[in-house]
């Protein structure tokens, strides 16, 4: 009965992991903000660095002793996993360091990525010394894996810090109407690095508690993730055709035949209008504009503004 919810719980992580990295990508193919693609590209090493860590530690775990290993090869193969899973960690990070320059519009400095290797230099430093401790002389008696565990934390709680204050720093260069959905999203952000320490303290829980608290970690990305779905029409530019080719869409409405009212939604995508814009110019329900896009996607077998675009820029 453990082990089918486990199942579950894998299935469920892995389908969260799938949902935000379709959302992620959505973002990029709709709006011209580098902050969609820094962000697309965070929730993608993030996953792969969540699955390989957690779910690749318990799974090895549990081949190694469905083959009745040694205690002291179990301990040694399922303590070095994580660390495998190192530079999709680093690569994180860097990601996270960038959204926050993205989001603020602030130019990147390269001290930003120096002082990003610094740290870890040190943090490189520490887990060496971790893995040189033996058991016995770890505080607490808790074991390896525990302190790992808490060094990741502890290094996505430091990234925090200097996400927020980079925004702090830049926030009087954002935009009026953006600040308070900046400082949301920040909020967010730090509400999910809170649910990701929950589920530490209570890492040596029973399995029955470890299952459910291994689900939070996966959903806590989601939170932010979903509000910038929802504010995003407010926070970024929608893709445009920037050099329409009058030949080419000409020739994309014959190919498909689309009708009319087709074409119109399609010039007011092309000038990067939202869909309530468009609603507004040719007094339509938002519901038919979507409905309009979708039958437009499908005819054309493209799935985003960005394609649609590409097709008729020349």
């Amino acid at each position: 009965m453990l082990s089918l919810a486990f199942i579950v719980v894998f299935v469920l992580c892995f389908a969260v992991a799938v949902i935000c990295i379709l959302i992620g990508h959505e973002l990029v193919n709709t709006y011209k903000a580098a902050f969609c693609r820094s962000y697309f590209y965070y929730l993608l090493a993030f996953f792969v660095f969540a699955l390989y860590a957690v779910w690749g530690q318990i799974g090895m775990q549990t081949l190694l002793v469905s083959i009745q290993t040694t205690k002291e090869v179990e301990i040694l193969v399922t303590h070095f996993i994580p660390v495998l899973g190192a530079p999709f960690f680093g690569i994180t990070m860097i990601m996270f360091l960038k959204m926050a320059f993205d989001l603020v519009a602030a130019p990147l400095k390269s001290s930003a990525f120096f002082l990003h290797l610094i740290i870890f230099v040190i943090i490189a430093t520490m887990i060496g010394g971790l893995y040189l401790a033996n058991k016995e002389t770890l505080p607490l008696g808790k074991t390896i894996s525990f302190y790992l565990i808490l060094l990741i934390w502890g290094i996505e709680f430091l990234y925090m810090l200097f996400f927020t204050g980079i925004v702090v720093r830049h926030y009087k260069k954002v935009r009026p109407e953006k600040r308070e959905k900046v400082l949301q999203f920040t909020l967010l952000l730090v509400t999910g690095l809170l649910l990701r320490g929950v589920s530490l303290a209570f890492y040596e829980a029973v399995p029955w508690v470890l299952a459910p608290l291994i689900l939070l970690y996966f959903i806590s990305p989601l939170i932010p993730l979903w509000f910038i779905r929802q504010q995003s029409d407010r926070l970024f530019a929608l893709v445009a055709a920037e050099q329409p080719n009058s030949d080419k869409k000409e020739h994309l409405y014959q190919k498909y035949r689309i009708t009319p009212r087709e074409r119109e939604v399609i010039e007011q995508l092309c000038l990067g209008k939202t869909n309530q814009q468009i609603a507004d110019s040719l007094f339509i329900s938002l519901q038919t504009v979507k409905d309009h896009t979708h039958r437009i996607y499908t005819k054309v077998g493209i799935n985003s503004r960005m394609k649609l675009v590409q097709m008729v820029n020349d």
